[in-house]
């Protein structure tokens, strides 16, 4: 869909006939500071009626959580891309380890189809603002520090590529206005 690469179960034809499961798997996702988590991605999918292919998570890698499954007595036999969105906040809001995984499989003797093709996988979920937590991971900390100083200019200085969001106090530059909210905002301030 986006770019040269996709992931497919066999992008040079089907899956093959009395295939035991297998799984796509990604590793471990922090959605820690997440809620309201969303798995978004593209498909473009080919299942026989009989056959297998579902959508799952899980937040520890050993019990998991259905999505989605195609329907039983039903052939899914697409001629496009499609967008999926599927709600995974019961699972992996708050979690710091949220495994996601596409299965193929079991197959039976009859009839084969291409499988999965997916792209553009991404996670969707409101993260809260924490003021001066420039590099996003929920902490003002040192590495926060590290991007608001590679934005300092100095009054009237303007600002850099990437430091809209160090000027604190909306003057246009990063000087040492800025720098004192910055320290208000850190632990113990």
């Amino acid at each position: 869909y986006t770019g040269a690469n996709v992931f497919g179960y066999n992008l040079a034809g089907d899956y093959t006939n009395n295939l035991t499961v297998r799984y796509l798997t990604t590793t471990a996702l922090n959605c820690s500071n997440m809620s309201g988590t969303e798995l978004r991605f593209r498909r473009w999918l080919g299942v026989e009626r009989t056959d297998r292919a579902t959508v799952e998570v899980s937040n520890n890698g050993t019990t998991w959580t259905t999505l989605w499954t195609n329907p039983t007595g039903a052939n899914v036999s697409e001629a496009a891309w499609s967008q999926q969105t599927y709600d995974i906040s019961a699972v992996a809001d708050g979690s710091a380890t949220v495994y996601l995984r596409w299965g193929m499989g079991p197959t039976d003797g009859g009839v084969t189809y291409p499988g999965w093709n997916l792209d553009d996988v991404e996670l969707w979920g409101v993260v809260p603002v924490v003021p001066s937590d420039f590099n996003g991971d929920g902490l003002v900390n040192l590495g926060d520090y590290a991007i608001f100083s590679g934005c300092l200019s100095g009054p009237g200085g303007g600002l850099g590529a990437g430091c809209l969001c160090v000027d604190l106090d909306g003057d246009g530059d990063v000087d040492l206005g800025d720098f004192a909210a910055f320290e208000a905002s850190m632990p113990g301030s």
